[in-house]
């Protein structure tokens, strides 16, 4: 009787057994968590981390939307590296040119005006006739060549020529504005190291110069003010303070019109009318905004504002500036009154930025992100009442040195014409 007993005990519990095994084949097998590899997340490269999840997430991809044209008028400049393949007696070879893009933000149609210009753009002038750029002398032809020697060189759209205006030490800060009365002058000035220097009016036409009677050397330029009293702000060359001091000098005999002191500032920044000058106060990561007035003599601090890791521009209207702010994980564009203090977000996204510029009628942000290959370039309306943003991929286009807006011609046509097919 025992025996039964424990044969049919034994019976119940192989049949139990095989209940559980058959459960367990059809239930569904749970997805084992998407972990990204370990040295993606160290580099960056496809993940991110966002503080808001406290975790790493995919990095975020711009979307892919129809381009939607904008009643803009300037066009959008842009230098970087272009790689074509050419025959050779050898063989292929890959040519690397540096050309001028030119990019229609009416209905993004991209262009190449200059075909090879391999230069830091540091100036251009508001009618569109020239760009002022700085390249090395081993890349321009007529210069010694020397690869410890750069060229200040202005390429005029009219005609397409190239000409040098003044070659220099590559650890020079090659700095020039354009006159506020003539588009085919402009004042420049290079810092070389131990020497002597002056600033210098420049006709881009004639390539006639006059330095300015101005006493000291090490000039750094910060703006023009055509304005009467005009002048130029220059960083006072004889100050041994830590902090910027400018002085406005008269732009006729060189004496020194108003001087300013900022002290606790970083950097200081000329409005493009020349009559406010914006101050970069820092702590750490942390700053804040201030202004001088030079119609009424008066310093004005931003209220309840901090930015961080700031890069600010001014507008080309009003006491109105753009900020670039970054983050670890998000770059960020606001919109600041700093008369009123009011503060309007106009982007935010996980993409790092490398270049940006305002529109020349305050109507349009434009900037491309940090990318190694075929970049994306944003053109982001400053009407908060425009909800579009329009994104333009550059095929074949890498290590972009420049962004900006310029002008087209005055009457139209001209170098808009001429573009090359890219």
């Amino acid at each position: 009787m025992q025996g039964l007993r424990y044969c049919l005990a034994l019976l119940v519990l192989l049949l139990l057994s095989c209940l559980n095994r058959s459960a367990a084949a059809q239930a569904p097998e749970e997805t084992p968590p998407d972990v990204p590899p370990l040295e993606e997340v160290e580099e960056g490269a496809e993940y991110i981390y966002d503080p808001e999840l406290d975790a790493y997430i995919p990095r975020p991809q711009p979307p892919e939307t129809p381009f939607v044209p904008m009643d803009f008028r300037f066009r959008i400049g842009i230098v970087g590296e272009y790689a074509k393949e050419i025959m050779t007696p050898a063989g292929p070879q890959e040519q690397i040119k540096n050309p001028l893009i030119l990019i229609n933000p009416r209905d993004g149609d991209i262009g190449v005006y200059a075909k090879n210009f391999p230069a830091r753009i540091v100036a251009n002038s508001a009618n569109g006739s020239w760009i002022i750029g700085v390249a090395e002398s081993s890349s321009v032809e007529g210069s010694s060549g020397s690869r410890q020697r750069e060229c200040a060189v202005s390429l005029n759209m009219t005609d397409n020529e190239i000409s040098i205006i003044e070659e220099f030490p590559i650890f020079s800060k090659f700095q020039a504005f354009f006159s506020p009365r003539d588009y085919n002058s402009i004042y420049y000035c290079v810092n070389e190291p131990a020497t002597v220097n002056v600033i210098v009016s420049y006709n881009l036409r004639s390539e006639a110069e006059t330095p300015l009677e101005i006493e000291g050397n090490r000039f750094y330029l910060q703006g023009i003010k055509p304005s009467e009293p005009r002048g130029i702000w220059v960083t006072d060359p004889f100050s041994l303070q830590d902090y910027p001091i400018l002085n406005l000098i008269d732009l006729n005999d060189g004496h020194t019109l108003e001087t300013v002191g900022f002290p606790g500032c970083r950097q200081v920044i000329s409005s493009p009318d020349g009559d406010n000058i914006l101050a970069v106060v820092e702590n750490g990561a942390e700053a804040s905004l201030g202004y001088y007035s030079f119609s009424d003599k008066s310093f004005n601090q931003v209220p309840r504002l901090v930015l961080t890791r700031p890069t600010v521009k001014w507008a080309h209207r009003g006491l109105v500036v753009i900020a670039k702010e970054s983050t670890a994980t998000r770059d960020r564009f606001l919109q600041i009154d700093l008369a009123s203090g009011n503060v309007r977000e106009i982007w935010s996204d996980y993409s790092k930025i490398l270049y940006w510029d305002i529109s020349p009628e305050d109507d349009a942000l434009v900037f491309v992100a940090d990318s190694e290959q075929n970049p994306l370039v944003y053109i982001v309306p400053l009407d908060p009442t425009m909800d579009t943003v329009n994104c333009i991929h550059l095929q074949d286009v890498s290590d972009i040195s420049w962004i900006g807006c310029l002008n087209p011609p005055s009457g139209g046509g001209s170098w808009l014409e001429r573009l090359l097919p890219f």
